[in-house]
């Protein structure tokens, strides 16, 4: 009997030996996976690039996917490209988005997330920048993707430094994928004017290069 009690003793101390071996602390899939946008905020029409890293035993070459949830968010991801780790575990995405949306970027079982934010791109031009005092001038641009219906502030620099709204005009629709707008302005005095479309949902504000007007 005491044999016996023995031999299972041994047994069981060999068997608790391997099982510690085998799932010791510290022997786990320790490989991280990122995803990062640069630049994160973009005016239409221009590229961000979505890039991370797979770290870890056998990173190189492994496939990697990008999928995109556009605003409004929570709608599900469907799947944009695919493409590869190189030898370091290194990917990137080139993309020119639309509208505010979230990436997923998957390689195996692992998932990281990341985004883009994208501005209207707003032009603007006058029929004469250096004006008489009183004269009328009109003021005109395009605005990109088409807000068919939304506004466009005109706005104007005081001697302080603050954009004052002196215009509210609407949009129209125009060729491609573009709005535009126009109006008139008496022009009293100098100064530096700009357009300016405010954020909404699927785009951050947009905001016009400026244009010094000088009364002769």
């Amino acid at each position: 009997m005491k044999r016996t009690f023995l031999a299972i003793v041994v047994a069981l101390a060999a068997f608790s030996a391997t099982a510690t071996a085998t799932h010791r602390p510290g022997h786990r899939d320790s490989a991280r996976f990122t995803a990062d946008t640069k630049p994160f905020v973009v005016t239409f029409g221009n590229a961000t690039t979505i890039s991370g890293r797979l770290t870890g035993r056998n990173n190189a070459r492994q496939p990697v996917r990008l999928a995109e949830d556009p605003q409004p968010y929570g709608g599900g991801f469907s799947n944009l490209a695919t493409t590869t780790t190189d030898a370091n575990g290194n990917y990137s995405f080139r993309q020119t988005p639309a509208s505010n949306r979230n990436y997923r970027v998957t390689t195996g079982s692992r998932s990281a997330f990341t985004g883009v934010r994208v501005r209207t791109r707003v032009s603007f031009a006058v029929g004469d920048s250096t004006p008489r005092r009183g004269q009328r001038v009109r003021f005109s641009g395009f605005v990109a993707p088409a807000h068919n219906g939304r506004t466009v502030l005109i706005q104007r620099r005081s001697a302080t430094g603050f954009w004052r709204v002196v215009r509210r005009v609407g949009m129209v629709a125009a060729t491609g994928d573009r709005s535009r707008y126009a109006t008139v302005l008496t022009i009293r005095r100098s100064g530096r004017y700009r357009a300016r479309v405010l954020a909404h949902g699927d785009h951050l504000t947009g905001t016009s290069r400026t244009r010094l007007l000088t009364v002769g």
